[in-house]
């Protein structure tokens, strides 16, 4: 029998309709962090076509609310868009989760039946996608096993024909850590640990105990862990956290929430804290040492977890390549521990390393083997959105701008930079995925500390305490940072140590333990934002910028022209370029022209 012919174009998405609405109306009165612990955000679109991601967007892109979980009707419209096609092209849609074989587990109490049947169930997507989606109303969402999604979009892009493939976050259907073997194109489960070793929920809680929203702040939670003492806590945290044989790993402290309430607000958990700790941090009240404290103790027990697990099948199976997703993987700094263990010989974190990436994942799984065939051509870089064109800035705006002809921009911003102006950059395809990479950036001088805390302060409008990232032209990554032996930087997936000498160099994306989440840029992967580090280290010696994503808080990057405006007129940037235009405040007009004559020799209207 001929085997059946893998479907040409395979439409994948992510998310759970419905899970946050139906969380409040059965536990009312809860707060607005308690609110944020529901599974199913990260809605995303993604298409892959003869087994090629060709576009990936966000439905937060598109909605303006982070994280948002609704149907991504509007990024599958943009998928199908870039891809030139018509949605009746689809041969098939494959979804993010597949909860079909826990359903029997869903029985034991009136919430889990409700949720199951109303947001879990396969039969719920498949009415959700003939109501959003009318012309694939014959069309059947293929249900795809979580950390298989995941696994997949690490394993695949890394590059390895042979890797330690680990899926590390909250939870999935009922699993929380995946481990696998892969070779030949082909991915083996190792072991699979439950929700009741989840690192994420761990970590979430922590996240929540210091006053942050969990599945949003944990990254604020791994700056402030910089700043403590792991001493004062780190007893507690392992017993919170405990290492079993054969790699296995134990949450304990998540036992304590025994009724439905308390398993969705970690009510019992922070009773836990609450003795060890003390008071729980509120949603703006002050830091205390305290806090801070444990923030350090639970980062170091995280690291020492991940350490644990890898090194137990890296020694079982040999096999010394890794590759992470799940959002656990984006704790760069538990990663640029992994990276200088000596444990493993190369690591790649799958960028997209969150539940927008399944969306992926799941196309990538029901294209089969041709996208396994085709991985050298998937994209390197995750720009696959819509281009910055796709909606512009107001017209009559009351701003000096100009047009300038291609590679004027680059010559010019570099030039602005160097007299301490903060510029948005918005160039090309949107990026997929949490990290700006130079598409829809902010830039500043990484030499002047003042630099960050004015765009912390003045335009991201954030805790003074929360790094900012370098890019740096990947050919002089070595001279500023000591880069782990076969570690993929190019996404801002890994904290590594900045150089001692460079350190005073580049003050403004250090952070207080002496590393930096880089990103190696490469001429050939966007020569645009190469071209501007390259102009600014002729300029002034320094071949890195400071690099973070062009929004402001509370919002999602910006996705087109009108967005990228909307933050530069509603934040402290000094100069954006949309495409080749370049838009100036007034207290930027005369250095911008003046840059702009010493580019062109033209000398521009003011």
């Amino acid at each position: 029998m001929t085997a059946a012919k893998p479907p040409t174009v395979v439409l994948g998405y992510s998310g759970l309709h419905g899970s946050a609405e139906l969380k409040a109306s059965c536990f009312p009165g809860l707060d607005e962090r308690e609110a944020r612990l529901f599974q199913g955000l990260d809605s995303a679109a993604a298409l892959v076509v003869d087994g090629e991601l060709v576009a990936a967007v966000q439905q937060e892109r598109y909605s303006g609310i982070k994280f948002d979980h609704a149907f991504p009707i509007d990024a599958i419209r943009s998928c199908l868009r870039l891809a030139d096609l018509d949605v009746s092209q689809v041969d098939a849609v494959a979804h993010n989760f597949d909860h079909s074989r826990v359903q029997v587990l869903a029985q034991g109490e009136p919430y889990a039946r409700r949720r199951y049947t109303e947001i879990l169930a396969p039969q719920r997507q498949a009415d959700l996608l003939h109501r959003f989606v009318p012309a694939l109303s014959g069309a059947e969402p293929v249900p795809v096993p979580h950390h298989r999604a995941h696994a997949l979009t690490a394993a695949i892009p890394s590059g390895f024909d042979e890797a330690l493939v680990v899926v590390v976050d909250g939870m999935g259907e009922l699993h929380a850590v995946s481990v696998y073997a892969w070779r030949n194109g082909t991915l083996d489960r190792l072991a699979a640990l439950d929700y009741r070793s989840s690192l994420g929920l761990f970590y979430a809680l922590v996240t929540m105990f210091t006053g942050y929203w969990p599945n949003s702040d944990e990254y604020k939670v791994m700056a402030l862990a910089a700043l403590g003492d792991p001493q004062r806590y780190r007893a507690s945290m392992a017993e919170a956290v405990t290492l079993g044989p054969n790699g296995r790993l134990d949450v304990p402290v998540l036992r304590h929430n025994r009724d439905p309430r308390s398993r969705e607000t970690f009510a019992g958990s922070r009773d836990w804290l609450r003795e060890r700790v003390g008071p729980e941090r509120g949603p703006g009240q002050p830091l205390t040492q305290a806090h801070i404290d444990l923030a350090t103790a639970a980062q170091e027990r995280l690291e020492q977890a991940m350490a644990h697990l890898i090194g137990h099948w890296v020694r079982q199976t040999g096999l010394r390549r890794v590759a992470l997703a799940g959002g656990v993987a984006l704790n760069c700094a538990a990663i640029g521990k992994l990276a200088y263990s000596g444990l493993v010989d190369a690591i790649y974190v799958q960028p997209c390393a969150g539940d927008e990436g399944t969306a992926v994942g799941a196309a990538l799984a029901v294209a089969g083997p041709t996208a396994v065939a085709k991985a050298a051509r998937y994209p390197v870089m995750t720009y696959l959105g819509p281009d910055v064109t796709e909606d512009g800035p107001p017209a009559g705006h009351p701003y000096w701008s100009v047009q300038v002809a291609p590679g004027v921009a680059e010559r010019v911003v570099a030039r602005l930079l160097t007299k301490g102006y903060i510029i948005g950059w918005a160039q090309g395809r949107l990026e997929f995925g949490p990290r700006a990479l130079g598409n829809r950036s902010i830039l500043a001088d990484p030499r002047d500390r003042e630099a960050r805390d004015r765009v912390n302060a003045a335009v991201k409008f954030r805790e003074e305490f929360r790094p900012l990232a370098p890019a740096v032209k990947a050919e002089c990554a070595d001279r500023f940072f000591v880069v782990p032996a076969g570690t993929n930087l190019r996404h801002m997936t890994v904290a590594v140590a900045v150089r001692p000498h460079a350190r005073s160099t580049i003050p403004a994306v250090v952070h207080d333990d002496g590393t930096a989440r880089v990103q190696t840029v490469y001429e050939a992967e966007n020569p645009r934002f190469w071209r501007i580090l390259d102009e600014f280290e002729r300029l002034c010696g320094v071949p890195v910028l400071m690099n973070t994503s062009l929004n402001i808080k509370g919002r999602p990057t910006a996705r087109a022209g009108a967005e990228a405006f909307h933050t530069f007129t509603s934040s402290g940037l000094d100069v954006v370029v949309i495409a080749d235009r370049l838009y100036a405040k007034p207290s930027a007009v005369g250095d911008a022209a003046e840059a702009l004559a010493a580019v062109t020799g033209t000398v521009a209207a003011v």
